[in-house]
């Protein structure tokens, strides 16, 4: 596993978040160190990392394997509530839950983000994530062959977008 400094990463963050889509108030950005600090202790925690020529962390991509009960997560209780219990449990079923991704502005444009994702999604014959549909993120997601499965509640909207690797989609033709 990669180690991090939670400094770094939260330095990073809110300078990828500050601005629009996303926009964060003070109070949000504010709120990222806990939930940091919480996705950190998650046991199956997993992050890939980039970093510029003098070390600087430039982007991050982290997250785990969805669990098979989904009860009792917030993430997870909006996701049954707006697309109902058997389409959750079909979009992330033996899947990877990508928590975060997220690229300096000033470094966008070089296929970090690219990298870092398929990094993380690689052997994972489906993965999924939450982000905006109008982040300019999406448009990557959407290149790299992932697909909106649905909307979210959100400010700004939110919505599910889901992969599934060309492996497994071999095996089942």
């Amino acid at each position: 596993m990669t180690r991090l400094d939670p400094v770094e990463v939260i330095a990073l963050y809110r300078r990828c978040y500050a601005d629009p889509p996303w926009s964060e108030t003070p109070e949000q950005l504010d709120a990222y160190p806990d939930r940091l600090t919480r996705t950190l202790e998650h046991p199956s925690f997993n992050a890939w990392v980039e970093r510029d020529h003098e070390g600087e962390l430039i982007g991050i991509c982290y997250g785990w394997p969805t669990p098979a009960d989904l009860s009792g997560n917030r993430i997870y209780d909006m996701l049954t509530r707006s697309l109902g219990a058997p389409a959750v449990s079909n979009l992330t079923a033996g899947s990877f839950e990508v928590v975060e991704l997220f690229v300096h502005p000033e470094a966008r444009g070089r296929g970090i983000a690219s990298a870092l994702l398929t990094q993380a999604v690689a052997g994972w014959p489906r993965a999924w994530l939450i982000t905006s549909p109008q982040a300019p993120a999406a448009r990557l997601y959407r290149r790299l062959g992932w697909r909106e499965a649905g909307p979210l509640p959100g400010d700004p909207p939110l919505a599910l977008f889901t992969f599934e690797s060309d492996q497994r989609i071999a095996h089942e033709h």
